[in-house]
Formats: structure tokens, C-alpha cells, sequence
């Protein structure tokens, strides 16, 4: 079988990451997965994973972009050339893209939904979601159900999962000490770390500000902030002003992401808005480092306050500061949320048990194509 993954980029972030994870795992299912995207900083590690790229994709948000449409002609030549027997989207405008890709080859669509959509109108007029769509957790189940009237059937609740082996073993090659002082920290710095993309929406503000109040009482504190984005340089910004250019180290997008995880001493998640799943965090868990994360959509689902990681309410630094002083005094606390964060990810969060769900989904979208599964008539 042969899957064609569409999305709009191959930078650092959830959805590279996901395609990534799924590559060996389904290859060793019978599945050979190629994409289509714009590109992007990670494609390196997809041809070393002899994974076909092409950059067939413009890179735009808009589905009224009509180079997305303009794009089709490429795309429909690429899934005969190449006998695609499967489409796996994975962004609003691949989606849209797929609709129309199915229509005009038959290929069958399969997406995903990474976390929280708006109910917009284009939603409505073009729902777009194929003819399977994987929730990535159960409350983006339960809102394809219920907000965007996806079937029943045809809604499929798959967690992401983690390579625990391949994580384990990148993780126990770094030395904590050696990490920390690789970021310039002291060897025995205690290290609160974060990781996500660098956009308003996950919280940075709030926990560099969280932090300028502690290190007083910590001098040996510090701060890591690992990812990138455009808010990048307000958030450098606010830590110059805040005088902690010597306490605070942004990595940027990184590769190895075992390397920054093994220099954490405790790992905060500040999100402020709507999460699907928050893959970062569950590494850190997986790494055995004790959680602080934000009581939102979907993690106050997942995660068990006070058991695999402490939760406090969004956009307080009050609560931040609470939660991380009682990981740094709290010997039992701190022991606890990391063997049982590390436990909860065993036990749930599986790659072995999230790529056979994923390929018996394609196999009975292969066998059962049909036309799209929200017809437009039942939107209006």
C-alpha cells in the first residue's frame, strides 16, 4: 500500500513529528508513506528515513489561495504516476485539498485532526474531513461529533504515540550534567524547561514571568525554551527587559530533542488556549521529568492532577510559581509524578499500538471507498 501524506510544511512541530513516528512502523505493516508538502527544515530526516518528499504544496493558510487549486493538476498526476492507493491529510487546506484530489482520482481520504477547529463557515460549505477522520484524543472525538456532525462511524479516536525505545535510548545517551552545561547552565542548575512552538497561545509569557519571581528565592534556577515561532522576539524581548539574559536560553528548533529534555529538571506546559493532545509534554513525562501543565481542553482530560503532572489554571503565575516550588521541596511529590507520568505513557500512548490502529483504518478505507462522508447538503 502506498500513502500519500499531504501537509503544508515539514518544519519543526506535531504534525512533522507525527508523520515522522509513522513512517517505520507502518512500512513494517506493508504501508510505504510518501509526502507532499512545501518543505521545510525537516525533510532532511525524511530522506534518511528513505521517504519520498515532494514540494507540491504552497504554503498558505487560505483555502481560498488558488494556487492551492492551481497545485491539482501536479497532484493528480503525481498520485497515477506514483499509484497511490491512499491520501492522508493533515491541515485545513490539505484537507481541502484531498476533497477535491478524491473527486478527481477516486484515492480514498483519510485525515487527521491535530487539536481544536474553529466552526467556521468554509466548514460548513466544505466540510472536507474524508472518508475517515483520527482524532488524535477524546475530546477532538467528541467535538468532530457533536460541533461538526462527522458520523459516528466514521470518527476514529487514535492517541498519539511515543517511540518509547528510540526516545529512551536518545534520552539515556545524555548526560544531565554535560546537557545543562551544553546551554551554558551550571552543572547542578535546577532547569525548568519548555517546549512548543514560540506563538502566543502557549503561555511563554506567563512562565518567563513566573520565573523572574522565583529566582530570587532560586538563584541556581534557570530557564530553557526550546522551539520556535513568530512571537520569538517579543518573548526576547520581555526576557531583556525582565533583566534575565543570563538566566534564560532560547534553543530554537532542535533535532535531538532528547538533548534538552535530559537538561530539565521539571518540565511546564503554560498553554492558554485549546490543546489536542500536547506531544511535548508527554515526552517529558515519558523522560521521567515531573509536569506542570495548564487545566485545559483536551488535558485536563488526559492528564490526573496531582498523580502525572500538577495542573493550574491558565494564564496564572501565581500558579506556575505554587506548582514548581512544590516539585523543587516536595522529594515525594517530584518522585510520584515522575513514575507515574512515565507509567501513563506506557500504558496508553503506544507507537506499536497507534500505527496498527492507523493502518487498519487505510486498509477498510481502501476496500469501502465511497464518496465523501459530510455531504454538503447536510451542512447548511
Amino acid at each position: 500500500m502506498r500513502a500519500l501524506h499531504l501537509t503544508t510544511h515539514l518544519n519543526t512541530g506535531g504534525i512533522t513529528s507525527y508523520i515522522r513516528r509513522l513512517v517505520l512502523p507502518l512500512r513494517a505493516r506493508g504501508v510505504e508513506i510518501m509526502v507532499a508538502s512545501s518543505g521545510g527544515s525537516c525533510a532532511a530526516q525524511f530522506h534518511e528515513l528513505n521517504v519520498e518528499t515532494h514540494n507540491s504544496i504552497p504554503r498558505t493558510k487560505s483555502v481560498l489561495d488558488p494556487r492551492l487549486y492551481l497545485a491539482l493538476p501536479g497532484l493528480t498526476e503525481l498520485i497515477r504516476k506514483k499509484k497511490i492507493d491512499l491520501l492522508h491529510a493533515h491541515t485545513r487546506v490539505t484537507q481541502v485539498q484531498a476533497f477535491f484530489l478524491h473527486r478527481l482520482t477516486g484515492v480514498p481520504v483519510v485525515t487527521t485532526c491535530h487539536g481544536y477547529f474553529k466552526r467556521r463557515l468554509g466548514r460548513k460549505i466544505l466540510p472536507a474531513w474524508g472518508q475517515a477522520v483520527i482524532a488524535i484524543s477524546e475530546p477532538v472525538a467528541e467535538r468532530l461529533r457533536t460541533e461538526f456532525k462527522v458520523p459516528e462511524s466514521c470518527v476514529k479516536k487514535i492517541d498519539n504515540g511515543i517511540d518509547l525505545p528510540e526516545l529512551d535510548k536518545n534520552f539515556d545517551s545524555h548526560d544531565p550534567a554535560k546537557s545543562k552545561v551544553s546551554f551554558g547552565f551550571d552543572p547542578d542548575s535546577f532547569v525548568i524547561g519548555s517546549m512548543a512552538r514560540l506563538v502566543k497561545d502557549k503561555g511563554h509569557e506567563y512562565l518567563i514571568r513566573a520565573f523572574a519571581l522565583m529566582k530570587g528565592d532560586f538563584p541556581k534556577m534557570r530557564l530553557l525554551i526550546v522551539g520556535d515561532g513568530k512571537y520569538r522576539l517579543a518573548l526576547e524581548s520581555l526576557v531583556r527587559e525582565l533583566e534575565l539574559d543570563e538566566q534564560v536560553v532560547f534553543t530554537g528548533s532542535v533535532d535531538d530533542i532528547a538533548r534538552p529534555l535530559a537538561a530539565m529538571d521539571c518540565f511546564v506546559f503554560p498553554a492558554t488556549w485549546k490543546e489536542g493532545f500536547g506531544l511535548s509534554l508527554m515526552e517529558a513525562m515519558a523522560c521521567r521529568i515531573p509536569v506542570v501543565a495548564t487545566r485545559i481542553w483536551a488535558l485536563d482530560q488526559i492528564l490526573e492532577d496531582e498523580t502525572t503532572a500538577l495542573l493550574i489554571e491558565p494564564k496564572s503565575i501565581e500558579g506556575i510559581i505554587r506548582a514548581v516550588v512544590r516539585i523543587i521541596q516536595d522529594k515525594a511529590l517530584r518522585q510520584r509524578l515522575k513514575n507515574q507520568g512515565r507509567k501513563m505513557i506506557e500504558q496508553r500512548f503506544s507507537l506499536e499500538y497507534m500505527a496498527d490502529r492507523v493502518a487498519q483504518i487505510y486498509q477498510y478505507r481502501m476496500e469501502r471507498a465511497k464518496p465523501d462522508v459530510t455531504p454538503l447538503k447536510s451542512q447548511s
